[in-house]
């Protein structure tokens, strides 16, 4: 009898914790919408074509990247970048640390370049 009566309990308990944690967490979905939009692609650039950020460093060493993210940091190389392009649809913010941490130093508008011998920087951004 007491059996009768504990295995109705316990699967009613296991029921009721299994739900209860079902409940306690977000929204389905959103927490991937949320991630989605942050990671929104900087493109296609003005007038169509291959979107890149492309840069150079003092020796002259070419570094690209290829369809950057809106928000997220992106290094340029150890010898840092004293010239480049935009062509993305974005504005891009240039920062002479390599962490995107700080005021950003330098603003590069859609489709435009930078040759600032003077500046050296080591990361970038594209912005909303």
């Amino acid at each position: 009898m007491i059996r009768r009566r504990a295995i109705p309990r316990l699967l009613c308990a296991a029921v009721l914790v299994l739900g209860a944690t079902g409940l306690s967490q977000t929204a389905p979905g959103t927490a991937g919408r949320a991630a989605a939009r942050s990671m929104e692609p900087a493109c296609p650039p003005p007038g169509g074509g291959t979107c890149y950020v492309e840069w150079f460093d003092f020796a002259g060493r070419r570094g690209i990247e290829l369809s950057p993210e809106i928000g997220v940091c992106y290094n340029t190389s150890s010898a840092g970048a004293v010239r480049g392009t935009n062509m993305t649809n974005r504005t891009v913010h240039l920062w002479p640390s390599s962490d995107c941490v700080g005021s950003a130093t330098a603003l590069v508008a859609s489709g435009r370049s930078w040759n600032d011998p003077s500046h050296t920087y080591f990361s970038f951004r594209p912005i909303r």
